[in-house]
């Protein structure tokens, strides 16, 4: 089961840092902080990456019960949570929908690249977002991202996902009469 854990803005990896003492001997399987690449790497680094969602944690666990023990015995964790020590179970079409956007091992969702047809219609050529058109919002084209709206634990939030959009030529051109 996934659990969603509510933490302040900006806080989220100290958060899961306090969690992950505390996360193999209360059963966690799997404790995250779903990121996203926002850019191009530079040589000799990784591409720059901030949380898909502002204040999010993911937790992985068999039961709540592994989820309140976690939260329980992590000392300084409570003055990070916005809604006490609570975890809110997420639905199975926000699990696939993250688990589709990421992997197991390296919760990051990479950089997408598309098109703008005429009308300013998006079509998604490559990356994560390739076929998940419907999810975008609004595109900021300078700063290469698209405002995604997803469900997270029965919210709506609008998470930033990184994405390169390019103009598509016009194949007609001008018939040379003679």
């Amino acid at each position: 089961m996934w659990f969603a854990i509510n933490v302040r803005p900006g806080c989220e990896e100290r958060a899961l840092a306090l969690l992950q003492e505390r996360a193999l001997p209360d059963g966690l399987e799997e404790l995250f902080v779903p990121r996203v690449e926002v850019g191009a790497a530079r040589e000799g680094s990784d591409p720059p990456e901030e949380p898909l969602a502002p204040g999010l944690l993911v937790a992985v666990a068999p039961g709540k019960r592994e989820i309140r023990a976690a939260l329980r015995h992590a000392r300084g964790i409570d003055e990070l949570l916005l809604d006490g020590p609570s975890a809110a179970e997420m639905e199975p079409g926000e699990v696939a929908l993250l688990g589709a956007l990421t992997c197991p091992g390296h919760r990051t969702v990479g950089f997408s690249e598309g098109l703008v047809g005429t009308g300013g219609a998006i079509t998604v050529t490559s990356g994560p977002l390739c076929g998940r058109e419907n999810l975008i919002r609004r595109v900021r084209h300078r700063g290469k991202r698209a405002y995604v709206r997803m469900s997270v634990a029965g919210q709506e939030v609008e998470a930033q996902v990184g994405l390169r959009v390019t103009c598509r030529r016009s194949t007609t051109g001008a018939v040379a009469t003679g």
